[in-house]
């Protein structure tokens, strides 16, 4: 393939990445930085209950088999 030919398509390139095909606005938050990271710590906390109760569940059943 020749210089032109790769400047040409390197151009294309450039615009296809300029126009995209898909809409990326739907990844886009619409939150705030602060309720996102409420959010995640929320999250946080549920899973950190959960593997209490599993623990504490675990727990009682390995005592009651003893």
């Amino acid at each position: 393939m020749n210089i032109r030919a790769k400047r040409f398509l390197r151009g294309v390139g450039s615009v296809v990445d300029i126009f995209p095909s898909a809409d990326f606005r739907q990844f886009i938050p619409v939150q705030t930085a602060n309720e996102r990271m409420s959010g995640h710590w929320k999250r946080v906390g549920n899973s950190l209950q959960r593997a209490i109760t599993t623990y504490q569940h675990e727990q009682i059943v390995k005592k009651q088999s003893s």
